[in-house]
C-alpha cells in the first residue's frame, strides 16, 4: 500500500514538472522567434531620415559620394559653419544673418539665440553620425545644370566643378543645412576627386600647372 502511494506521488510530480516544462520551452522558443524581428525592426538605413533626399540629389549618377561629417565648426562671430568630412572640409557657410531681420533688439536676441541652438543640434547630430555631406561632379549638359544660378555658371564655364549639400537628421526630420554650387575642382581634396572619378588632369583648368594644389 505504501508502495502504490509513493508511486503515485512520483508519477504525479512528474506530470506537474512536464506541464510547466512546456510552456518555458514554448515561452524561450517564441522568444528567440521574436529577438531576429525586434532587431531587423530597431536596425535604420544609414541615411536615416535622409535616405530619400540624398539619393534624391545624387540621382542616379556614379560620380558623387555621400560623406559623413566628423565635426561642425562654429564662428559663432561671424555666424558660419564648417562642415569636416574624411576627405576635407566644405568650407565657410555664408553668415546666418536672418536675426538681423528683428524690428526690435528682443526679437533679433532671440532670433540670435534660436541660430545659435540649431548650430549646436548641428554640432550634437555630427557626433552621432546623423550629419551628411553629399557631393556631385557636374559635367556640362548634365540634368543637374537647368538648377544652377546664372551666375554660377558663368562663374564655372569652361572648368569641371562640383555640387554640393549638407543634410542633417535632427529629431526624426530630415533637413537641408547648407549649398554650395558651382565648387572648382582646384578647392576639392585629391583624393575627393578620386573617389569621384575625376582623374587629376581633368581637376585643372586649362593652361594651369599640374602640380596639385596645396592642402
Amino acid at each position: 500500500m505504501v508502495r502504490i502511494l509513493l508511486l503515485t506521488v512520483a508519477l504525479a510530480l512528474a506530470v506537474s514538472v512536464g506541464a510547466e516544462g512546456a510552456p518555458s520551452r514554448k515561452r524561450s522558443v517564441s522568444a528567440q522567434e521574436r529577438t531576429p524581428q525586434s532587431q531587423a525592426a530597431q536596425e535604420q538605413d544609414e541615411f536615416q531620415s535622409c535616405d530619400v533626399a540624398v539619393r534624391e540629389f545624387v540621382q542616379g549618377r556614379r560620380e558623387a559620394a555621400a560623406l559623413p561629417v566628423k565635426e561642425v565648426k562654429v564662428d559663432g562671430l561671424r555666424m558660419t559653419l564648417n562642415f569636416v568630412h574624411p576627405y576635407g572640409e566644405s568650407g565657410d557657410t555664408p553668415p546666418n544673418l536672418a536675426f538681423t531681420r528683428g524690428e526690435s533688439i528682443e526679437e533679433r536676441r532671440k532670433a540670435l539665440n534660436e541660430a545659435k541652438q540649431k548650430a549646436r543640434m548641428l554640432t550634437e547630430a555630427a557626433k552621432t553620425g546623423s550629419v551628411w555631406y553629399v557631393i556631385v561632379l557636374k559635367k556640362e549638359g548634365s540634368p543637374a545644370d537647368d538648377r544652377r544660378s546664372p551666375a554660377s555658371i558663368q562663374a564655372g564655364a569652361g572648368q569641371p566643378s562640383a555640387d554640393a549639400v549638407v543634410m542633417a537628421s535632427i529629431e526624426g526630420r530630415c533637413i537641408t543645412v547648407s549649398q554650395y554650387e558651382a565648387i572648382p575642382l582646384s578647392n576639392v581634396s585629391s583624393e575627393l576627386r578620386q573617389l569621384l572619378g575625376q582623374r587629376e588632369q581633368e581637376a585643372s583648368p586649362p593652361g594651369s600647372s599640374s602640380q596639385p594644389p596645396p592642402s
